[in-house]
């Protein structure tokens, strides 16, 4: 599906991407995304990197020690590094990134599933934030800014294509301040 700013109708998107009881009566679909498939690998980034880090330095150790000390770190390293990944791939599962013509809604877990949404009218800005890690492979962050009394911002982690996504979030916040 192309981001745009016009409305999708809601049969046209996969009904696993967006809960049933999250929409209004009045709120259209606008765009409904998931993370980039990239979202596995940059979230786990900092847990695999050191987990090398660690069996590299028990591969060394064993190397010069006696009792090896790689037959114990490196499947433990092995294990840390998996289980990240694993845990990775739940949490991309359980995410859904929705812009409707009222809200735009973030959704997050699967078995406590959290929704953080924001009126349009209340986001101040949107603006792309892309990490380093998001940056080397193409995707990136869209974070909206609160405006007024909106209490935190949303973002939207890992998001492929960021530069399209953020101007239909920006048009779509444009469309819900005009008048009428």
């Amino acid at each position: 599906m192309s981001p745009s700013a016009e409305p999708t109708s809601q049969a046209e998107l996969p009904a696993h991407l967006v809960p049933a009881n999250l929409l209004g009566d009045s709120e259209i679909i606008i765009l409904a995304l998931k993370p980039s498939g990239w979202f596995v690998l940059t979230a786990s980034l900092p847990v695999l990197a050191a987990a090398g880090a660690v069996a590299a330095a028990g591969y060394l150790l064993g190397r010069y020690r006696p009792y090896t000390a790689e037959q114990a770190v490196l499947p433990l390293c092995a294990a840390v590094a998996l289980g990240r990944l694993v845990a990775a791939c739940w949490q991309w599962v359980g995410r859904t990134y929705v812009l409707t013509n009222l809200r735009v809604i973030s959704v997050r877990g699967l078995l406590r599933v959290e929704v953080s949404a924001a009126a349009l009218s209340q986001v101040a800005r949107a603006e792309a934030v892309p990490s380093l890690a998001e940056r080397l492979v193409g995707i990136g962050s869209i974070c909206c800014l609160p405006g007024g009394d909106m209490a935190e911002a949303v973002t939207w982690n890992a998001v492929a294509h960021p530069q399209e996504v953020l101007e239909a979030v920006s048009e779509a916040i444009r469309r819900a301040r005009r008048p009428g």
